[in-house]
């Protein structure tokens, strides 16, 4: 499921990018609707539901650091609360995805009132800490009450976890991106049509305008994760690698000014460019130990490409396959405004010649 959700999101994106054809004419509609309804989506549904882990989670953490506070989704019973001796109470709760996990939560005076307005049964994510057992939890807050949807709590990634939705699609969809640049390339070398070459210098344009996000992304979240922007960990060394590759690309289109001439050294450095993108994104990672999800050394290959079943839920993977399809609509919406562009600042080069 989650692979078709992946594929399918890529696909249907490809699909609707590539109409209306020929590349150069106004979007419809509908279609430009379409991809700010799923935009505007992918960005509220990646950020606000709030993140809801199991009781297994809590339980893992705790034991590898009890101060470490989670935020798990259960249904708490305030009525069968225990009072302590220290003022505070113990309330039964059972994982709310798999009712048969039982707990108690300890819970202070000031907190208590929240739970009890909720009501015994009901669905709330609360931040806990393990307290002296795996079945005894110290509530610190209540942070949501019956939420519509949640977001898989990842250990050691946790909030931070929500980059997947902006971060990933970027990189995929530059890969796409080059890919176009090439069969361009290639369709030009054919047929010498120069409007072959405004696709493909605007595919590789917008590839690497994506590229360049997916880098300022990582950065960002490696920041929070692992210290510093930067760590020169395999991901971001073969990234910045095909970053250069493809600044020299433009170099060497700017270099040129004879149109025909360019647009064949162009689409030629193209076709050879595009043969070290699939090893500098997806094998040359996967070959070195790294920080990076998905490096050698790492056994869960990442959360995405994981075949655990558990590894992202079913809201995750529905999320996940709407950005892929956002963002490939976003490329495409790009890419067709560049080559308009180009042919219109060709048609007034021309005009210019003539008078």
């Amino acid at each position: 499921m989650k692979y078709a959700l992946m594929l399918g999101g890529t696909l249907l994106g490809v699909v609707l990018g590539f109409f209306p054809l020929p590349f150069g004419r106004p979007k419809p509609q509908w279609w430009r609707v379409l991809t700010i309804v799923c935009v505007a989506a992918t960005i509220i549904l990646g950020i606000l539901p709030p993140i809801g882990g199991s009781v297994t989670d809590a339980v893992i953490q705790g034991r590898a650091d009890n101060t470490r506070a989670v935020p798990i989704y259960v249904k708490a019973h305030p009525s069968k609360a225990t009072p302590l001796d220290n003022g505070s109470v113990l309330i039964p709760a059972t994982d709310a995805r798999a009712s048969h996990v039982n707990i108690l939560l300890r819970v202070l005076p000031g907190q208590a009132s929240e739970m009890l307005a909720a009501g015994d049964g009901t669905a709330i994510i609360v931040n806990v800490r393990r307290a002296e057992s795996d079945i005894v939890f110290q509530c610190d807050n209540v942070v949501a009450v019956e939420p519509l949807i949640t977001l898989p709590y990842i250990i050691g990634l946790e909030e931070r976890a929500r980059i997947i939705f902006f971060h990933v699609p970027m990189s995929w969809v530059a890969v796409i991106a080059y890919l176009v640049a090439m069969i361009y390339a290639i369709r030009f070398m054919r047929s010498r049509d120069l409007a072959h070459d405004d696709v493909s210098m605007a595919a590789a344009s917008v590839g690497t305008l994506y590229a360049l996000l997916a880098t300022a992304t990582g950065a960002v979240w490696a920041k929070f994760n692992w210290g510093s922007f930067w760590n020169w960990d395999p991901r971001e060394t073969s990234i910045f690698i095909l970053l250069l590759v493809y600044a020299a690309y433009f170099l060497l289109r700017s270099a040129i000014d004879d149109p025909d001439r360019r647009a064949r050294l162009s689409a030629a450095y193209s076709i050879v460019a595009f043969a070290t993108v699939p090893f500098l994104i997806f094998i040359l990672p996967r070959l070195m130990p790294g920080l990076h999800p998905g490096s050698s050394d790492d056994t869960n290959i990442g959360p995405l490409l994981s075949p655990r079943s558990d590894a992202i839920n079913p809201t995750k993977q529905l999320v996940f396959g709407l950005s892929l399809f956002s963002f490939t609509m976003v490329f495409f919406w790009l890419m067709n405004m560049r080559v308009r562009l180009a042919r219109i600042l060709r048609a007034t080069h021309t005009l210019g010649e003539h008078s």
